[in-house]
């Protein structure tokens, strides 16, 4: 089989259009608060390291590897589920854990509290995406499923963007409130309450999942077995590996930005957090989902017109794209003009999540879907939310050793990470053409 081909099931048939849209709708919702609860802390960076009296290293470990280490280890697991039950149940399960992880975040007194807690938010997003790319995959034939799922990953830039305005919004609340006082909390005030309220709005979503039904899978009988699916990844190692390893090492970049932009305004253009949220809030809604669209109608135009690559095709061109915005972005003499580069950031980073989500579930048997996309996951979250975060924070306080110097750190990152992220996207697609 040619390195390009992909599994796909003749026999298969394909919900309503129209319902399989409202799914992608709903799930890219789920997707988009999921990220404004992993990304809320980083508009809380001066507060929060005031409050708790930590350095920049510790707090990349509290927004990175506190959730991400747990997301990709209870994601493995939950994925195994997901192929044997309902992905449905499993994701309006993992919405409430998440959601009400964040509030509890609010009433955290201690270093060691706040970190616990955000493992909790990571073990509920893992529900999130393994599932969801196999229901995609149910719902969408391959040649139409890069739209649905960079729609779907939408969710994230969405999310993004909206972390930070409505971030930036309910701080702006919660300053004029002053201390509140709540049921079983307590009084709280400051960053916790923002904690709390964030939490709280986003469990509306899981009743919304309660009007997804779960799509027939195409293959029947029992999940592949633990062993089936070594296999089929031994079998496969180069067309999964430079996927995702090269789009992991996007993520290292992209992780870094979402995290630290914020605090880069304050510290070097000496914006508010509100004037920080705005601004950055809204480069990562426009461009994220600016790019989600194009990316995905790009690659199922090119398909369509019979190019066997596509995925592959446009995957390496968002590469080539992510390199140099966020390596100059740093040096730019205004946040406004920083702001103009790192929309490309944005842009053909959520371009990218498409073609690379829908590569990897067409090219993977049914039985076992969820357990790729959860290995998908893993490489852009252990990578990318681990150390994207936690290299800007140990350069900050160990390379530059001045927090001021966090866009220094943050060019750095890039400059390491980018060009490897193109040259391993490259290889996937230049190995792609020897095959074919």
């Amino acid at each position: 089989m040619g390195d390009d081909s992909v599994t796909t099931s003749q026999t298969q048939t394909y919900s309503n259009p129209l319902y399989a849209w409202f799914v992608v709708l709903v799930l890219a919702l789920a997707n988009c608060v999921s990220f404004i609860d992993r990304l809320i802390l980083s508009l809380l960076v001066q507060p929060i390291k005031a409050d708790l009296q930590i350095s920049d290293t510790a707090f990349s470990l509290l927004a990175g590897a506190a959730f991400a280490i747990f997301y990709c280890g209870m994601g493995l697991l939950i994925a195994r589920w997901a192929d044997r039950y309902s992905r449905k149940w499993i994701i309006t399960s993992g919405i409430v854990l998440w959601c009400s992880m964040t509030t509890l975040a609010g009433t955290a007194r201690s270093y060691a509290q706040l970190f616990l807690y955000r493992i909790g938010v990571g073990v509920g997003e893992a529900t999130l995406s393994p599932s969801a790319y196999s229901m995609l995959a149910g719902y969408f034939p391959p040649q139409r499923l890069s739209l649905a799922i960079g729609v779907f990953s939408a969710g994230v830039t969405a999310g993004t963007g909206l972390a930070y305005l409505l971030g930036g919004a309910t701080i702006a609340w919660v300053m004029s409130q002053g201390t509140v006082t709540w049921p079983i909390v307590g009084d709280i005030s400051g960053w916790r309450l923002v904690m709390v309220v964030i939490g709280l709005l986003g469990l509306p979503v899981a009743l919304l999942m309660l009007f997804v039904k779960e799509p027939p899978r195409a293959q029947q009988g029992p999940p592949a077995t633990l062993q089936e699916t070594r296999a089929h990844f031994k079998a496969n190692l180069a067309r999964y590996g430079y996927v995702f390893a090269g789009y992991g090492s996007t993520a290292v970049t992209a992780f870094a930005v979402m995290t630290w932009t914020p605090a880069l305004y304050q510290r070097q253009y000496g914006a508010t957090p509100a004037e920080s949220a705005l601004t950055i809030g809204t480069v990562a809604l426009v461009g994220g989902l600016l790019g989600a669209f194009a990316g995905g109608w790009w690659s199922d135009h090119l398909e369509s017109k019979g190019d066997h690559r596509a995925k592959l095709r446009v995957l390496f061109y968002c590469g080539l794209g992510l390199v140099l915005p966020s390596i100059l972005a740093p040096f730019m003499p205004t946040m406004q003009a920083h702001a103009a580069l790192i929309f490309f950031t944005f842009f053909f980073g959520s371009a990218a999540t498409g073609p690379a989500g829908a590569y990897v579930q067409a090219i993977t048997p049914d039985r076992m879907r969820a357990q790729f996309g959860a290995a998908y996951q893993l490489s852009l979250v252990l990578v990318g939310a681990t150390l994207g975060p936690f290299a800007v924070g140990f350069s900050t306080d160990f390379i530059f050793g001045d927090e001021s110097k966090v866009g220094y750190s943050m060019a750095l990152v890039s400059t390491i990470a980018n060009p490897i992220a193109a040259y391993l996207l490259w290889q996937a697609f230049k190995r792609a053409r020897e095959r074919l």
